[in-house]
């Protein structure tokens, strides 16, 4: 949960997704890419109508990742803001009473459900992001056992030189159990864990 009354200025967050994939899906969520430049997406969008709170996404790749920035711009929500206030100000002085005055309290308001909608924003587009990234992992999953059922592998005699390397590199196995451990937990069979990570490392 984002704090109350917070007006971020920017917002980022890593992706396990390629850009040129993650660009496809957030169209539907942003709307269209307003710029591509050498790699980079740019959207704009708006935090709900009616808070003048504006929004600027650069989907930036980052190899296998993504890096996804949020600028926030204010100036609308500003201007509301004193626009509000000279009038009741205004209205305050030309009528010589105080009164008028009571409907400031209209800025916090505004200021809070602005805020709202931003926190609202960021968490409901984290969720988003969360599902994406599990997504793009089974998508990759998929694809990746398609490769080892076509060209199937002695997964023992892998292992072996796994752990050769390891211990000629390490002087233990430690950090190889632990890759591997770490695939099983995103949902690999051991032997699938003990493929990929050879792929990785280079053992064929």
């Amino acid at each position: 949960m984002y704090s109350i009354m917070r007006f971020p200025s920017r917002f980022q967050k890593f992706v396990r997704a390629p850009a040129e994939w993650l660009c496809e899906k957030l169209v539907q969520v942003l709307g269209e890419i307003y710029k591509k430049n050498e790699g980079e997406f740019i959207f704009k969008s708006s935090i709900n109508s009616g808070t003048g709170v504006t929004l600027k996404v650069r989907l930036i790749p980052e190899g296998d990742f993504s890096l996804i920035e949020f600028i926030f711009g204010y100036r609308m929500f500003t201007l509301v803001i004193l626009v509000v206030l000279i009038f009741f100000v205004g209205l305050s002085v030309a009528s010589s009473s105080l009164f008028p005055l009571i409907g400031l309290i209209i800025i916090p308001l505004l200021a809070h459900r602005a805020s709202s909608k931003i926190d609202g924003f960021l968490e409901e587009i984290s969720k988003i992001l969360v599902g994406l990234e599990g997504e793009y992992a089974h998508k990759r999953l998929a694809e990746e056992r398609a490769k080892w059922q076509s060209s199937p592998k002695d997964v023992g005699e892998l292992y072996r030189r796994l752990c050769e390397k390891h211990i000629k590199i390490w002087g233990n196995t430690y950090a190889l159990e632990y890759k591997i451990s770490e695939y099983q937990r995103q949902g690999l069979t051991r032997d699938e864990a003990i493929r990929k990570t050879a792929d990785e490392e280079g053992i064929f």
